[in-house]
């Protein structure tokens, strides 16, 4: 299982963008966060041409799929959406991987339950203003 933001494992920064332009004002060794909306299609054409890894704030397994033929590294999803998620993860053998949202280390037993591919810490991920 992965864990980011865990207090006693380093991991990767991951930044919550709103537009390409705040984009500018990550470090390069970071993953993008954004939400899954027609909306941001423009960005996450722009991450994916560029191969910027990037992770998607996701609700439904259609939105798993389409966001894995987009290139997506990680789904992020709250642990109410989990479980379905990652058994289309699971079945179609994505190469994205099922990030937990969790608030604390209390909430990540519930998720090791779900057999989901990692968890992510709310204070983890960093919002990026334009």
């Amino acid at each position: 299982m992965l864990l980011f933001g865990h207090p006693y494992v380093p991991s990767l920064p991951f930044y919550h963008i709103d537009s390409i332009e705040a984009l500018h004002h990550t470090p390069s060794n970071s993953v993008v966060t954004l939400f899954f909306t027609p909306e941001n299609l423009d960005i996450i054409e722009h991450l994916r041409l560029n191969s910027i890894r990037f992770a998607l704030h996701i609700e439904t397994s259609t939105d798993a799929v389409i966001g894995e033929n987009l290139g997506a590294s990680y789904f992020i999803v709250l642990p109410k959406y989990a479980e379905a998620i990652q058994k289309v993860a699971e079945d179609y053998l994505f190469d994205a991987k099922i990030l937990g949202y969790i608030e604390n280390t209390k909430d990540l037993e519930n998720l090791i339950e779900l057999r989901l591919d990692g968890a992510i810490f709310a204070d983890t991920i960093i919002k990026i203003n334009s």
